[in-house]
C-alpha cells in the first residue's frame, strides 16, 4: 500500500513539475547540425539529414540525381524547371520528369529570389559555382533568409577527376550519400578502364582521322563546333584532327573552327552532336548536305557520317559522354566492341547513374537518329 501510494505521490509531483515548467519537453523542432567546408571554403552550418532541399546553377540538379536524391528536391533552377526540347536532352530530366513541375528559384539560370526561395522552405541550398566569387552572394543570402547555402562546383569527370570527386563526396556528406558517392566514382572509373583497355593495343599507324561538329557550348551550333579535348575520342586513344586547336578561351572546352580548316583537315570519320539539330539554319547535317565544300569532304563521299548523342545541356552530362564513346568504338573499332549493342550500352549507364534507361526517350528528342550512319546526299 505505501509503495502504491509513493508511485502515486511521484507522478502528481511530475504532473505538478511540468506545468510549472521545471522540465521542459524536447523541441521537435530542435534538429541535429553538421559543420561542412564548401568549395569557396566557407564554414557551413547545416541540418545532418536535410530532407528538403533546393537546387540552383548549371548543372545544379545532376549530381544530386547522381547520389539518387532527388526525392528531397522541392525547388530547382529555372533551367530545370522549363519544359523545353533542351532539357529533353538532359538523362537525369528524363529519368525524374516530376523535377519540371516543381517551383523554380528564379528567372533565370543560377538566380535566387529570396521569396521564392522562402516559399519552398527548403532545409538548405546546394549551389553550383563556377569559382568560389558567390561566396558574398551566399553568405548575404544566408543572412536575408536564415537557409544554409553550400557552394560546389561543376568540374568534368574526365578532365578535372580529382575535383570531380571531391566535389560529389562534398554532395554525399552533406546528402549522407557517401557510399553512393563512391559508388559512382569507382563506376566512372572502370568505364574508362574498359574502353582504354579494348583500344590500347590497336597501333596509331592507320587509325582513321575523325572530326565532331556541332557540339553545343552555350547553346545549339552548326557544324565549326567542336571540342580539341573531346572526351568520348580521347578515351578510345583515337585521332581527333581538333586535338590542340585554340578555343579562344584558354580551355579545351569548346572551339569554333573556320570552315578552312575543316576543309583542310578532310577527316577520314566525321561524327555529329545532334544538339546541332536546333542550331540556326538546321546545323551540322544541313551544311554538310547543302554546302559543295563540306558535301566534297571524303568522310561525306565515302558515307562515313554518324550522328551521337547531345552530352551538353546544362552543362556536361558525363553518362552521355560515356554511352557516346562505346557507340564511337563500335563504329571504328567493331572487332574491339563486337559485345558491344550501343543503345543496351547507354541505358546500363543510365539506370546506374540517374536511375532509369532513358535512351529510347533521349533518342526520340534527336529524331531518333543517334546512333546511327547518316545518310548524306551528294551533290
Amino acid at each position: 500500500m505505501k509503495k502504491i501510494m509513493s508511485i502515486g505521490i511521484l507522478l502528481v509531483l511530475i504532473t505538478v513539475c511540468l506545468t510549472a515548467g521545471c522540465i521542459q519537453p524536447s523541441d521537435p523542432h530542435e534538429t541535429e547540425t553538421i559543420t561542412i567546408t564548401d568549395v569557396a571554403g566557407r564554414e557551413v552550418v547545416i541540418p545532418a539529414d536535410p530532407q528538403r532541399i533546393a537546387v540552383s546553377g548549371s548543372g545544379s540538379t545532376r549530381l544530386v540525381a547522381y547520389l539518387g536524391a532527388l526525392d528531397r528536391v522541392v525547388a530547382v533552377d529555372s533551367q530545370d524547371g522549363k519544359t523545353t526540347q533542351t532539357s529533353d536532352l538532359r538523362p537525369y530530366g528524363l529519368a525524374n520528369p516530376g523535377l519540371r513541375n516543381l517551383p523554380t528559384l528564379g528567372t533565370a539560370k543560377g538566380q535566387i529570389d529570396p521569396e521564392r526561395l522562402l516559399a519552398a522552405s527548403p532545409d538548405l541550398i546546394l549551389k553550383s559555382v563556377s569559382g568560389t566569387d558567390l561566396a558574398g552572394e551566399a553568405d548575404e543570402l544566408t543572412a536575408k533568409t536564415g537557409i544554409p547555402v553550400v557552394l560546389y562546383a561543376q568540374y568534368d569527370p574526365g578532365t578535372k577527376p580529382d575535383e570531380f570527386a571531391a566535389n560529389l563526396r562534398l554532395l554525399g556528406k552533406v546528402l549522407g550519400k557517401e557510399e553512393r558517392a563512391e559508388e559512382i566514382l569507382k563506376y566512372f572509373d572502370a568505364i574508362r578502364e574498359d574502353l582504354a583497355s579494348r583500344t590500347k593495343d590497336i597501333p596509331d599507324e592507320g587509325k582513321p582521322t575523325l572530326y565532331v561538329g556541332g557540339v553545343a557550348y552555350s547553346g545549339s551550333h552548326g557544324f565549326y563546333s567542336t571540342q580539341p579535348n573531346y572526351l568520348p575520342f580521347r578515351y578510345l586513344n583515337a585521332r581527333n584532327t581538333a586535338a590542340g586547336a585554340d578555343t579562344g578561351t584558354g580551355t579545351t572546352e569548346n572551339a569554333k573552327v573556320a570552315k578552312e580548316q575543316i576543309l583542310a583537315w578532310n577527316p577520314d570519320i566525321i561524327f555529329v552532336d545532334l544538339a546541332t539539330l536546333t542550331a540556326a539554319g538546321g546545323g551540322s547535317i544541313v551544311e554538310l548536305s547543302t554546302d559543295p565544300s563540306y558535301n566534297a569532304m571524303t568522310a561525306v563521299q565515302t558515307g562515313e557520317v554518324y550522328a551521337v548523342l547531345p552530352h551538353t545541356s546544362m552543362g556536361a552530362n558525363y553518362e552521355t559522354i560515356l554511352a557516346d564513346a562505346y557507340y564511337i568504338g563500335k563504329v571504328l573499332y567493331p572487332e574491339q566492341f563486337a559485345d558491344i549493342d550501343p543503345a543496351a550500352k547507354a541505358d546500363e549507364i543510365y539506370r546506374f547513374v540517374v536511375g532509369a534507361p532513358v535512351y529510347e526517350q533521349l533518342n526520340a528528342n534527336v529524331n531518333n537518329l543517334s546512333f546511327t550512319k547518316l545518310e548524306i546526299p551528294l551533290l
